[in-house]
């Protein structure tokens, strides 16, 4: 039998040793040339803000992390492959075969995905120099306020730490003099601030102290969508109960105009509830305006129909009494002429004897009786007809002038009361609802005055897609 021996190249076999050579140390800590701990590199490019949960009090942010360390038994230096300053050769490696520094965010509910990033290769080269990039979904805590809402800013705060080493043996560098935005995703939130710090915070639990590196943000939320949506939709219908005080009193449509108002922001402050962060530590702004622009209306429909009734108050009360007044006197009239009526009949009966007497034998004397009780019926209703004229030309005289009826007078001044109000009241609604919406966006101002006075300190925040100024790098590689 003839065995075939695999031939492999320079990097192939270099590649292979090296794996081999790992295979026992793969959880033990790099070791470097006159340096007693290890130091690694963090450069991050925020990508996207993916959201804040204002219920979870979190961040989630998709990242790319760029890490940098330097390992002695990564270095090679043979014959085949020589490593020469101008042409380094170099090899990839998976993290499963290799060292990997854990680092995470430690104030954070932890990674959302653990085994994504072990996917991306590491690159080594000659000297021990290693780089490894992935990108990674961040979370991590940060005490949200929605008070200002829509036009909040928020501060957060993220620490990245090593979960095994102590500052003793790992050290947690910046790669970079600032923090990138790596082909930045535009959403609802802006990073406006940011710095970055090297710091040792004190583990109670280890009872020692780990390096870390922190990186603090200021995020500005984009408020023109709630502006253009909510605001001035909402504005303009709170604002035609304004005009419900314009309209005559005489003519029935103010308490219809306000409820129309109400019912519609009934309806908006529904679709208003759904872009409102829901949470208990604070009430946002935009609540409260929309409660109080509510509450607003909803008195302008209490005073319209407070108006109303002053207004109409005395002629429902005084109406009933007239109709019936009248009515019994027609009835008294009737009854009494129909008395006469018969009186007469009576008196007329008995002269008939006398009267046919002396009339000739053709003479009807029923029809003659018949047609004096129509005459005298007729004048009796021509009497009452025009003693009821008489009565509504005094009653409209009672109305038309105070001289006939003192009253008159006091329902105008009550008529003139109610339209008085109305003015007022029309006055007082129109400096109300700017002045409303004027404290709303005194919250912005607020939240601005407020974000100068915690962003003391120099902006350490690079857009790569519009500056042409590279990042500083502070990592310089392995030391010789």
């Amino acid at each position: 039998m003839t065995t075939y021996a695999k031939k492999y190249n320079a990097v192939e076999s270099t590649r292979n040793r090296i794996v081999k050579l790992y295979q026992d140390r793969v959880l033990t800590r790099p070791s470097v040339k006159n340096v007693t701990r290890t130091a690694v590199a963090i450069g991050l490019g925020i990508i996207e803000v993916a959201g804040l949960d204002p219920q979870k009090q979190v961040i989630t942010l998709n990242v790319n992390f760029e890490l940098k360390w330097c390992d002695d038994l990564l270095q090679w230096n043979t014959s085949e492959q020589a490593c020469v300053k101008r042409n380094r050769s170099e090899i990839l490696f998976t993290a499963n075969e290799i060292w990997t520094p854990d680092v995470l965010a430690v104030n954070g509910p932890g990674q959302l995905s653990k085994g994504l990033k072990l996917q991306y290769p590491i690159s080594v080269v000659c000297t021990g120099n290693v780089r490894w990039s992935y990108q990674e979904k961040l979370v991590a805590f940060c005490e949200i306020d929605v008070r200002n809402f829509p036009f909040d800013r928020q501060y957060c705060s993220i620490l990245l730490q090593s979960t095994i080493y102590d500052s003793s043996q790992f050290k947690i560098r910046s790669l970079y003099n600032v923090l990138r935005l790596y082909n930045y995703i535009t959403t609802e939130w802006e990073i406006s601030h940011a710095t970055i710090k090297e710091i040792d915070l004190y583990n109670a639990y280890h009872r020692s102290n780990f390096s870390t590196l922190q990186i603090d943000i200021e995020l500005v939320r984009f408020s023109r969508f709630y502006i253009l949506k909510i605001i001035v939709p909402f504005f303009i219908i709170s604002t035609l109960a304004v005009f419900s005080f314009c309209l005559p009193i005489d003519s029935g449509e103010k308490i219809a105009l306000t409820v129309s108002v109400l019912l519609s922001l009934v309806f908006y402050i529904q679709l208003i509830s759904g872009y409102v962060p829901k949470t208990e530590r604070g009430v946002c702004t935009l609540t409260l305006y929309s409660n109080g622009i509510f509450f607003i209306v909803f008195l302008s429909c209490i005073f319209n129909t407070f108006t109303i009734f002053i207004y109409y108050h005395e002629p429902y009360s005084r109406q009933p009494k007239k109709v019936r007044k009248r009515k019994k006197s027609i009835v008294f009239n009737v009854h009494k002429s129909l008395i006469e009526l018969n009186k007469q009949r009576w008196k007329f009966l008995r002269k008939r004897k006398n009267i046919e007497e002396n009339l000739p034998e053709q003479t009807d004397v029923d029809a003659i009786e018949l047609l004096h009780d129509i005459r005298y019926f007729r004048q009796s209703l021509m009497n009452l007809f025009i003693r009821r004229n008489s009565l509504i030309t005094t009653t409209s005289l009672d109305y038309q002038h105070p001289i006939f009826n003192p009253k008159s007078e006091t329902k105008r001044s009550v008529k003139r009361i109610a339209m008085m109000i109305d003015r007022i009241l029309f006055i007082i609604y129109l400096m109300l609802m700017p002045l409303s919406t004027l404290l709303l966006f005194h919250s912005a101002h607020q939240s601005r005055l407020a974000s100068l006075t915690k962003t003391n300190s120099t902006n350490q925040l690079v857009d790569l897609r519009k500056s042409s100024i590279d990042p500083i790098l502070l990592f310089r590689g392995c030391p010789t």
